[in-house]
């Protein structure tokens, strides 16, 4: 109810004007503070009186949340919160065993991928296995070689060993940026009952190549086949390979097609920073035998057998250290370019 102003002018106009500026002035009030009474009124429907034991009453805000969100009930805002609550914990539990899962992922792929130290990961390969549905199993072997390496892990620790069936493996297989305590491609023949001089190898694969990889790499009881189809590297057809890589062994191994017309074949490539060791092998009809290049080393056994090759090793900047004997002939047997250096026997330098 507003306060009444005067009208009628029964007292002076003066009086009368200050009369109803209060009027007015009051009237400001009242309605400031019914408006207050309003907010207070809304206040209390949110509020709960709580009695904290001897303390005296105090008026607890319970439905407006730390966000301002106001709830019909302090029930239905404390089970909002509950629900929240609840959706939180599950979220960590499901975040905790995600990252449980993946960490005992990154274990296994770093045992996968290191193994242990002296431990052996053997692979199989045959004609009649299966690139897609095999394991590398002896029971579910490969059918090509490259897939043994593909699946071969990049640093190891481990000795790998990929077993090979009898068999024609047309493939120019490469391992490459490999780190391995050791490696071996080899027939899974006894070494023992085979005579490369003689005889083809069970196995034959077209070529073999080591690319910046590091480690003992062994490539035994291997022919070389296709030869006229192999791959080149710097300009230079190759069968056996070994660039910028450890130490690469190779014991029996067979190269007689007749590449004398194929003027850039070169049967065994040693490369940058590399050292190749050639045993109880056999070469027949090569245009080159081996070249050691840039810096790389290679030693010719004394078992290291053949005939009718163009030339037998070419050091050119890099080191040939020749133990073969008369039993291996070639039209130049040695050959030297840039700062090669060919080393026939020991000597002691002063």
């Amino acid at each position: 109810m507003e306060l009444l102003k005067l009208i009628k002018n029964r007292i002076s106009s003066e009086w009368k004007k200050k009369f109803n500026d209060n009027v007015d002035i009051l009237n400001r009030i009242i309605l400031g503070q019914n408006q207050k009474i309003d907010v207070a009124n809304k206040r209390i429907d949110n509020v709960v009186l709580h009695s904290g034991g001897d303390s005296p009453n105090e008026v607890v805000d319970a439905r407006v949340n730390n966000k301002g969100e106001t709830f019909d009930t302090l029930e239905s805002r404390l089970l909002t919160s509950e629900d929240k609550h609840d959706e939180d914990v599950t979220q960590l539990d499901m975040t905790q065993e995600n990252q449980r899962l993946q960490f005992e992922q990154l274990n296994q792929a770093i045992g996968k991928l290191m193994g242990t130290y002296g431990a052996t990961l053997d692979l199989y390969v045959s004609v009649d296995g299966d690139d897609k549905n095999g394991d590398g199993t002896e029971e579910k072997p490969f059918k090509t070689i490259q897939m043994a390496v593909n699946v071969m892990p990049l640093i190891s620790s481990s000795q790998i060993t990929i077993w090979i069936d009898d068999g024609v493996y047309l493939e120019d297989v490469v391992l490459k940026s490999i780190n391995a305590l050791r490696i071996d491609i080899r027939t899974i023949q006894s070494l023992s009952v085979l005579d490369e001089s003689k005889n083809d190898m069970p196995v034959k694969v077209r070529s073999i190549g080591f690319f910046n990889c590091t480690g003992y790499f062994q490539i035994a009881g291997i022919q070389a086949v296709d030869q006229a189809s192999a791959p080149a590297y710097g300009g230079r057809k190759y069968s056996f390979l070994c660039d910028q890589s450890g130490y690469l062994a190779l014991n029996q191994v067979r190269c007689v097609e007749n590449t004398k017309a194929i003027s850039n074949h070169v049967a065994v490539y040693t490369g940058g920073s590399s050292k190749c060791h050639i045993y109880n092998s056999y070469f027949s009809n090569q245009n080159q035998l081996n070249l050691s290049i840039l810096m790389s080393e290679t030693r010719i056994a004394q078992d290291v057998l053949g005939t009718g090759n163009n030339i037998g090793f070419e050091a050119s900047d890099g080191t040939v250290r020749d133990g073969s004997t008369s039993a291996l002939t070639a039209t130049t047997k040695q050959k030297t370019s840039g700062q090669g250096l060919i080393i026939t026997k020991g000597t002691v330098l002063s």
